[in-house]
């Protein structure tokens, strides 16, 4: 029986004032546009909100791409290219479009954790104890930063700053630019949960339990959170409220500032995947295989979707749709107020890597060394391009 005692009312924005418009005899040059930063849950602040097109077809192959291991990893989409990680020791650039591959980066170890993208650099980490700075055009290595245990987690970047943590009990800042190292704040546990970034805090919990708010600037403590369990899963950051799983099942919400109690939902077994906001919802999967649509301004389940196996896989949300992945092999998309199944694709294996959504196009990993982009052409026009091995 879940017992749901989440009750938020969401915060209010308020507009910023208009820029006063230039005089029209010097008017200034156009910027050139930059490719937005693109991460694990969509943001800094993993909301799990992606913007894009709606996602048309009936869940098509549109292409799939095979690396030579498990892709655990999550994929980023940037500037028309697919980042992602794989357990054959790489980091993969494929073309967005067509699926083939542009470049591949060598690491020493498994590549699980999720890429970031911005400001022309993808910034990955590895088994092998690294972060890499990689340039997103051609593949070169720019920096490396070498930790005292493994990075599984992914990076979040946000102020100039790549956020990471490590098997090594600490929470790094390094320098986007140069890696060089801003601070380190001590854990008590493995920091295997991805660190959420909003309003100048950071938020990563630990396999002790312990969840923690941190300056950005400082790396000081603002607060913390004692849980019942580990933390597996990254916490999101929406309307002033953060929210994390662990894995017993408890999904907390706090004030984002403070640290204030907002509420409690507790699902059947571990919550390992990381919940993504959309309005009022909030989507969130569980081992107890079902995801979640909880409307957290009532305070109440709006539905819940079962799978045939445990879900881990983060679900996101675009164009009023939830995609997310299970164990049981499949990705299904669910209509976001409902979450009746609008279709699904099974892969070759579990699916533990989290959905990204670009131009329309849903992108995704499986255990099966394959990454996938669904939707888009009838399974006529389906293909698997030469790029992959």
């Amino acid at each position: 029986m879940k017992r749901l005692i989440l009750t938020v009312i969401a915060a209010t924005v308020a507009a910023a004032a208009g820029a006063q418009p230039a005089s029209p005899e010097a008017p200034p040059a156009a910027p050139e546009p930059e490719t937005p930063p693109a991460m694990f849950r969509a943001n800094a602040a993993h909301t799990g909100q992606y913007v894009s097109p709606p996602v048309a077809g009936a869940g098509q192959r549109l292409w799939q791409f095979r690396t030579g291991d498990r892709v655990e990893s999550s994929p980023a989409v940037a500037g028309g290219i697919v980042y992602v990680g794989s357990n054959d020791d790489h980091l993969y650039a494929i073309d967005a479009r067509t699926g083939v591959e542009r470049w591949r980066f060598r690491t020493d170890k498994d590549v699980s954790s999720s890429p970031a993208v911005a400001g022309g650099t993808v910034y990955v980490g590895c088994d092998d104890g690294r972060l890499y700075a990689v340039g997103a055009a051609t593949g070169v290595e720019c920096w490396r930063f070498k930790a005292d245990g493994d990075i599984n987690a992914s990076p979040a970047v946000a102020g100039g700053l790549v956020f990471f943590g490590s098997d090594d009990k600490h929470l790094y800042a390094a320098d986007a630019d140069t890696g060089m190292e801003r601070w380190r704040f001590k854990t008590e546990g493995k920091v295997q949960a991805s660190p959420a970034v909003a309003g100048g805090l950071v938020y990563v919990g630990d396999t002790k339990g312990h969840f923690w708010a941190i300056d950005a600037m400082a790396g000081t403590q603002r607060w913390g959170l004692e849980a019942d369990a580990p933390i597996q899963a990254s916490a999101c950051v929406a309307d002033g409220i953060v929210y994390v799983g662990d894995n017993k099942g408890n999904l907390y919400a706090r004030d984002a500032a403070t640290g204030a109690a907002q509420g409690r939902f507790e699902a059947d077994d571990d919550i390992r995947s990381s919940p993504a906001v959309a309005g009022t919802f909030l989507y969130v999967g569980s081992n107890d295989d079902h995801l979640y649509a909880i409307d957290v301004k009532a305070g109440q389940i709006a539905w819940k979707f079962r799978t045939d196996d445990d879900i881990r896989s983060s679900p996101a949300v675009a164009g009023g749709m939830v995609f997310v992945g299970s164990e049981d092999d499949c990705l299904y998309a669910l209509d976001a107020p409902t979450g009746q199944v609008r279709w699904k694709v099974q892969t070759g294996k579990d699916i533990h890597s989290s959905p990204a959504v670009a131009g329309g196009v849903v992108y995704i990993g499986s255990q099966d060394g394959h990454l996938y982009a669904i939707a888009g052409p009838t399974p006529a026009e389906a293909t698997e391009p030469p790029g992959g091995r």
